[in-house]
């Protein structure tokens, strides 16, 4: 169980990382055009806030699982529930220019932290090895 938990906790990573960086770019694509935010912005945004409570569960699961994770992540599943919503209340649902570069810069910091946090140098998920290992 434990392998298969590690190996979605990755899944779940690298899909956030990739989901924010494509949000961050649709944001600042529509603020280059002039444009504000539309209501699929906003479902796709609550989607990147999901993902970061999957990857939440997960780090819960692995941690019951007796799995020796660093408490630090847990800081960081945190702040990936947290920003986006949290930008949003902050706005206050605004949907305009300003607010759509203030959600590009927002989500693609946050992909970012996502990928500082899978650095694995920096020991603070411990990712799988997804290299196959020979069966004698």
């Amino acid at each position: 169980m434990t392998n298969f938990l590690d190996t979605l906790g990755a899944i779940l990573s690298n899909a956030y990382i990739l989901f924010c960086l494509a949000l961050g770019l649709w944001a600042g694509l529509n603020a280059l055009r002039g444009d504000g935010l539309s209501g699929n912005f906003w479902g796709a945004m609550w989607s990147g806030t999901i993902l970061g409570v999957a990857g939440l569960v997960v780090w819960l699961l692995r941690t019951l699982a007796g799995e020796d994770l660093r408490w630090v992540y847990f800081l960081y599943s945190l702040f990936f529930v947290l920003v986006l919503p949290g930008t949003f209340a902050l706005l206050r649902g605004r949907d305009d220019r300003t607010a759509a570069t203030i959600f590009a810069g927002v989500a693609i910091f946050a992909a970012l932290a996502a990928i500082s946090a899978t650095d694995p140098s920096r020991g603070v998920i411990v990712l799988p090895s997804l290299t196959p290992t020979p069966m004698p």
